[in-house]
């Protein structure tokens, strides 16, 4: 799919509470794709509004570092019998086959961004008790690229 805008600077772009509904992983690219979209700041130079508003359509794609699935760690927390929460190291595959088998849904929360290192706080969706997991992504990435087409108005912050 080919879209309108793209832009390289997270000043103006947020994920936060953004649910992705489908990953893939090719030619050395971590992308995630938003049905109902990201957010848009006012004071982007592609909006001529004064709200923070969501955007229609998007994705977002990470280059990896180096390409490859190591450039990626991915930490789901959970709670064991003994009520002790846990961490469970997950492979991109796993996390690409939860999503897009319609199984999860990944919502972003906070990310925290040091030269080509990203630590993305995150919630696993799911339809059954406990209903979400947290997780931790850590992506080594040259660049990323936010993709979309149209500001939605009637999506404000």
């Amino acid at each position: 799919m080919n879209f309108a805008h793209c832009d390289t600077d997270e000043k103006y772009l947020t994920l936060h509470d953004c649910v992705a509904d489908r990953a893939y992983f090719e030619n050395g690219k971590l992308g995630f794709e938003f049905n109902d979209g990201f957010w848009i700041s006012p004071d982007h130079p592609e909006s001529n509004l004064s709200e923070l508003v969501r955007t229609d359509f998007s994705k977002v794609e990470y280059k990896l570092e180096d390409g490859a699935d190591y450039d990626v760690t991915i930490y789901i927390f959970k709670k064991n019998l003994f009520n002790k929460t846990i961490r469970i190291e997950w492979t991109i595959q796993k996390l690409l086959k939860s999503i897009n088998c319609g199984k999860y849904k990944l919502e972003f929360l906070y990310q925290y961004i040091d030269y080509n290192s990203k630590m993305i706080e995150c919630r696993l969706k799911f339809d059954k008790k406990p209903y979400d997991q947290e997780c931790i992504m850590k992506i080594s990435a040259t660049e990323t690229r936010y993709y979309w087409n149209n500001l939605r108005e009637d999506r404000l912050w």
